[in-house]
């Protein structure tokens, strides 16, 4: 079918698990090196002083229509095509083994990378929302005079590493750093493709009073588990007694809650580390937002509820209910001045059918993949990629790819 987008085969080395791994890096900016090495990257708490001023919000009509029915389920997993044409090739190290490196020709697509060995040995990865991206250094050996970096794909395993090799070290420093930036902005590429086009809001919606409590809601990525994720509505309300809540619904309708995520004054609540990473975790439950700058209005937003629960403060009245919702609508209001456009047109995953009121069970993607349901998307423009790729990374030093 000659309207089907070019596709990167998984190659000789197998899907991502097979990909090879190697501990005994640290990750760039941690205190106690001694703690991370042969660990996984894991998520930090945040306590209250790790955010600003008491953030505080007011309420108009609220949004239209929802365009989204039901909740939309994808793929994660690490060995789908990867669409189009490579945004950006060039030389990098594969870190093999310990202390064993060899080089490879390294290609960046707009869901994924793949590599190939000087022996003809390839491989393919397509990366997910919560993949994570991530500087390190190697403490001793060969590859400690390389600059490094690490893909993880899935929490706690596997991932994979790779280096940038120079007799300057500036300039390898500068190379590297081109090469994550890319990374990471594949990574935000892939969610932008997978979020509907709708607004944070901090308003309830007239007619639904399980909105009455609003304080923060919009679209965010859940992950289901290692293999697919949701795209659901989540809202944040006010507490009432000991306890707030983030309710998850099918969309901006609220119409359907499918869970409700009790917060207390002992809740984790905690970012996760990586390059741009939007990615947060509440009571066990990962999410993954348009970008760091939101996942930040969400966090603080949590952070403050919980130091609200901590004090043992009365429940909020309507007046301070509009107040704080006029804080947080300054706070969404300044997070849509800084948000560039959108320029995926289609789901950079493959979409799953499944049961519309299973949330979230394994059950429902064995029976997706067994029934062959399943959307193959399409890759968008090359030339809007190369143009947003190279907005985050500026010219491109590496090997000129031609489009």
């Amino acid at each position: 079918n000659t309207d089907q987008p070019p596709q990167t085969p998984s190659g000789a080395f197998g899907d991502a698990a097979m990909l090879s791994l190697l501990a005994g890096c640290v990750c760039d900016g941690e205190e106690d090196p001694s703690q991370r090495i042969h660990k996984p990257v894991e998520p930090h708490p945040l306590a209250a002083s790790d955010f600003e001023d008491a953030m505080e919000l007011r309420v108009p009509k609220g949004p239209p229509p929802s365009k989204v029915q039901n909740v939309q389920t994808y793929s994660s997993s690490p060995d789908q095509p990867l669409l189009g044409v490579p945004i950006r090739e060039g030389t990098l190290w594969h870190l093999s083994a310990q202390d064993r490196f060899e080089s490879v020709t390294f290609s960046l697509f707009v869901n994924g990378f793949a590599f190939s060995t000087l022996d003809g040995r390839e491989a393919s990865v397509s990366l997910s929302p919560f993949s994570l991206i991530r500087n390190c250094r190697f403490q001793s050996g060969e590859c400690a005079r390389l600059k490094s970096f690490k893909v993880s794909l899935q929490e706690p395993d596997p991932c994979c590493y790779f280096a940038v090799r120079s007799t300057q070290e500036r300039e390898a420093e500068e190379e590297r750093s081109e090469w994550v930036l890319g990374l990471s902005h594949t990574i935000l590429l892939i969610i932008d493709s997978l979020l509907p086009m709708a607004e944070l809001s901090c308003d309830p919606l007239p007619g639904i009073p399980k909105t009455f409590r609003r304080l923060l809601a919009g679209y965010l990525i859940h992950r289901d588990d290692p293999d697919a994720l949701s795209v659901v509505y989540c809202e944040l309300q006010a507490p009432v007694g000991p306890r707030a809540s983030l309710v998850i619904y099918e969309n901006d309708a609220c119409k359907s809650p499918i869970m409700e995520i009790p917060i207390f004054e002992s809740s984790v609540c905690c970012d996760v580390v990586g390059i741009n990473c939007s990615c947060f975790v509440v009571e066990g439950h990962h999410f993954a937002s348009q970008s760091s700058s939101e996942r930040k209005l969400w966090l603080r937003a949590l952070s403050n509820l919980k130091v609200k629960l901590q004090n043992k403060a009365p429940e909020p009245t309507q007046d301070e209910l509009l107040h704080f919702r006029s804080a947080i609508r300054e706070n969404i209001r300044t997070l849509q001045a800084t948000q560039e456009s959108r320029i995926a047109r289609d789901p950079l995953l493959r979409l799953l059918e499944k049961p519309s009121r299973a949330f979230p069970t394994r059950d429902r993607v064995q029976q997706a993949a067994s029934n062959g349901d399943q959307d193959l998307p399409e890759a968008p423009a090359e030339d809007e990629v190369r143009q947003k790729i190279e907005q985050v990374n500026g010219p491109n030093q590496s090997k000129p790819v031609s489009l």
